[in-house]
């Protein structure tokens, strides 16, 4: 695919998927969702056209494929379409697992394979309810929506300039408009009782699924798919696991999402054997936790528990207690730097990824170097060698010296956004900033609070996860706690969809 037609691409997609966004009638949102992804899909296939090769070469065997392909993606769908409840589910299911496949240029990436084909599946489902006049508008809050569609078209507009059009091109197709339509299929499921406790059981029960394997990797000191990973162990007094994950960073971003969500539940919880099966489960997720040996991910589970205690009991004594904590934590730090810099913490060469980002971004400080630069961009100006590392390690540095200034206040309106979501009407049932506490059980609506309370913490420990580790709207986890968060922000009230009249989320017909 040429880079005209890569550059093309990349903005025909955000225009459609802006518009999904954005549009009000049911059916021009869904047809312009199938666009999106059809010209995601179409990025893709470009990408990878020369590794079909041998598969096109011989055209029965590829048009038996492709046919496969549809009727997998239809079966699917008229599943969701006769159990809605479906969608949701599998939604969330298939968040963890990547598979490793080639792309263009011989490189190899772990994609979210089984995601991308139940989102395909959804994206077909909701395009028959829509025409069939059985769609679901939900409001959301405003300023969520359009900071999201703000990041997504300025990625796309970035890529007129950058070096690598290419990778820019696969970021847009793998990864920021598949989960754009992920939000989208996810912020039109109802978020009731039932939704929420079966999204708590399928999160938990894969968590201790992958910590499980974790725990027995490490028993083993055998790993799975990571060479880098398997040689780096042989050097280092410690053996970091991966479980079914590439990266243990990432391993450790989900167990520490799994963390949140069942402590949540446990602090709220008024049955006793639920308490304690779901202690159990927080015990055995910590300790595959602790075999991934990612400083961001406890670092992450550090400000997950902060916000989660500060909205349980207190925030004025939860920040106080956090700013003496940091304090004494980082003048330790520095004292057993300062006594033996042998013993420092090991940030695996990020440091220099993050003082060489910010380099670049000196350079070009008002619009960057384009979309997907910094790896390309990064080896330029350090003169790295082949085979080592290029990619940046922290998200805010990323944008800074891809997308320069105008990136970095889109991310930080973003980052607004969502954190005004995710806490907007909190004072009202938060025990920590003042509500009364009630226990899960009483009332239908009751599992709002902790709901909320559980999501704003995942996401503050996402947040803190990507600063340190970067793929913020790379990673699907990002795209699903701000279509859930947004949901149950809206059933308190919080802003709605541009163009919708009414509150709540409510039936349209189209007929």
């Amino acid at each position: 695919m040429t880079e005209v037609l890569e550059v093309a691409g990349c903005l025909a997609a955000a225009g459609a998927m802006s518009v999904s966004f954005l549009a009000s009638e049911p059916r021009l949102r869904a047809a312009a969702l199938v666009l999106a992804g059809a010209l995601a899909l179409a990025l893709i296939t470009g990408q990878g056209w020369d590794e079909l090769r041998t598969l096109r070469d011989h055209p029965p065997e590829f048009a038996a494929a492709v046919i496969a392909a549809i009727i997998a993606l239809a079966i699917g769908a008229a599943a969701m379409v006769r159990w809605p409840i479906l969608l949701p589910v599998l939604l969330i299911a298939a968040l963890p697992f990547r598979v490793r496949l080639h792309v263009a240029g011989g490189q190899e990436v772990n994609l979210l394979v089984p995601l991308y084909v139940v989102i395909g599946s959804g994206v077909l489902a909701t395009l028959v309810e829509t025409f069939r006049g059985r769609t679901t508008l939900r409001r959301l809050p405003k300023p969520l929506v359009i900071a999201l569609v703000a990041v997504i078209c300025l990625y796309a507009l970035q890529t007129i300039y950058s070096p690598d059009k290419a990778f820019a091109a696969r970021n847009v197709g793998f990864f920021l408009i598949p989960f754009a339509i992920l939000f989208s299929l996810l912020a039109e499921a109802n978020w009731d009782r039932r939704m929420l406790r079966l999204a708590l059981v399928v999160l938990v029960a894969e968590g201790l699924i992958l910590a499980a394997i974790g725990i027995g990797q490490f028993a083993t000191e055998h790993i799975f798919w990571n060479d880098k990973l398997e040689a780096s162990n042989d050097f280092h007094f410690y053996f970091r696991v991966n479980s079914l994950f590439w990266d243990p960073n990432i391993y450790g971003r989900y167990l520490v999402l799994t963390i949140l969500l069942a402590t949540t539940t446990v602090l709220w919880a008024a049955n006793r054997l639920l308490v304690l099966a779901l202690a159990g489960a927080v015990a055995i997720a910590f300790a595959g936790l602790l075999f991934a040996f990612s400083q961001t991910s406890f670092i992450a589970l550090f400000a997950g528990l902060v916000v989660l205690v500060a909205l349980r009991w207190s925030f004025r004594w939860t920040a106080i207690a956090t700013l003496v904590a940091v304090a004494l934590i980082g003048g330790g730090l520095l004292v057993r730097h300062a006594s033996n810099d042998s013993n420092s913490i090991n940030t695996e060469g990020h440091g220099t990824l993050v003082s060489g980002g910010l380099k670049l971004a000196r350079h070009r400080p008002l619009y960057g170097y384009g979309s997907a630069s910094f790896s390309k961009e990064f080896a330029r100006e350090e003169n790295v060698p082949p085979g080592d590392t290029t990619i940046s390690h922290s998200e805010p540095v990323t944008v800074a010296a891809e997308q320069g200034s105008i990136g970095v206040l889109a991310y930080i309106g973003l980052l607004i956004a969502a954190g005004w979501t995710m806490m907007a009407g909190m004072r009202r049932m938060a025990p920590g900033l003042g509500a009364p506490f009630r226990p899960l059980g009483e009332g239908n609506r009751l599992e709002l609070a902790p709901a909320r309370i559980a999501i704003a913490a995942a996401f503050a420990a996402l947040l803190v996860h990507t600063i340190g580790y970067a793929a913020y709207l790379t990673d699907p986890l990002t795209w699903a706690l701000l279509a859930i968060g947004g949901v149950l922000a809206a059933e308190v009230g919080v802003g709605e969809w541009p163009g919708s009249a009414s509150g709540g989320s409510e039936r349209q017909s189209a007929e």
